[in-house]
């Protein structure tokens, strides 16, 4: 197993790798450098020996593979300067902006997982009926409605003209809850569906199984039977499909972070785009890589605790 998890660490080095080449090449070639040491500097002052003295100042003056080296140089030791609009070190913004990311995303993602399994099961147990039909409807709707859309209805009814909620907003400490429960209820709005569908079909194929005939042959009632056996074994493909849709929390979470003014990661990337900052969006890219890929290699040990064949393939 050791050895298994030392190949999947492995082969992230290229992953890495290939982000940052596919980032340097993007600003290079589109002219994303050109555009950030124009930005850096107000009309007034804007020369071109100006700008060439920052053009040498952050080595975009060196040669093409040198200046690549440096930016992995950058993402291994995660030190990527001074933000020149903010005028703060990028390390301080990210560690500023990335527990409040996770304030919005864990727990949404939580209560979406724990309302989901619960009317899937129900949906599920009660295959057939009233409930299980409209459970689907509901989810099929769910699943109809983008998120920006939900957004939009959600400032406008429940914030504005109930007065439920704050339209957008943020405080520091406890007193950000206040305005982070619209978007929570809104992020379960729009994922539930796609969760109750793929969770009550998994469930319906565990209760066409043998061991579930065979638990019916013994007498057990059917709630046993859906608790202790059917959801039991059931967890494993729902395991996976939780674990597997961690990584995208963060993007997830950009249009909310952006509409309801929350300073999170996907905010300050949407920032440092618009404002050319060039240290703070190699950094958020770095960040979205780490998360992606650490939280897919969780789920390719958990396969490999859960399938044995996976450490031998």
């Amino acid at each position: 197993m050791i050895n298994y998890i030392i190949r999947r660490l492995l082969n992230l080095i290229p992953i890495i790798l290939g982000v940052a080449m596919v980032f340097f090449l993007i600003f290079n070639v589109i002219g994303g450098q050109e555009k950030y040491l124009y930005n850096l500097l107000p009309a007034k002052s804007r020369t071109a020996e100006q700008i060439d003295f920052y053009r040498s100042k952050y080595g975009l003056d060196r040669p093409f593979f040198v200046q690549y080296f440096d930016l992995v140089k950058q993402m291994v030791t995660f030190d990527f300067g001074k933000s020149e609009t903010r005028k703060l070190p990028v390390s301080t913004l990210i560690k500023r902006h990335v527990p409040n990311s996770a304030k919005l995303t864990f727990p949404a993602f939580f209560f979406e997982i724990v309302i989901s399994l619960t009317l899937a099961s129900l949906a599920a147990y009660y295959r057939g009926s009233w409930l299980d039909r409209s459970l689907t409807v509901i989810s099929v709707i769910g699943m109809s409605i983008p998120m920006l859309v939900l957004i939009m209805l959600g400032q406008q009814f429940l914030a504005y003209r109930l007065g439920l909620f704050p339209i957008s907003g943020w405080v520091r400490g406890i007193g950000a809850v206040r305005y982070l429960v619209l978007p929570w209820i809104l992020w379960c709005l729009v994922s539930i569906g796609y969760d109750i569908r793929f969770f009550r079909t998994t469930l319906l194929e565990e209760a066409h199984k043998d061991y579930v005939r065979t638990a019916k042959a013994k007498g057990l009632g059917s709630r046993t039977i859906m608790v202790r056996h059917i959801l039991r074994n059931g967890m494993i493909p729902i395991l996976t499909y939780v674990v597997m849709e961690i990584p995208f929390l963060l993007t997830g979470a950009l249009l909310l972070e952006r509409f309801f003014s929350i300073p999170g990661i996907g905010d300050l990337m949407v920032n440092s785009i618009a404002s050319y900052d060039y240290p703070v969006l190699k950094a958020t890219i770095l960040v979205y890589t780490l998360f992606f890929v650490g939280f897919m290699l969780i789920t390719d040990i958990l396969y490999a605790l859960v399938d044995p064949r996976v450490r031998l393939s």
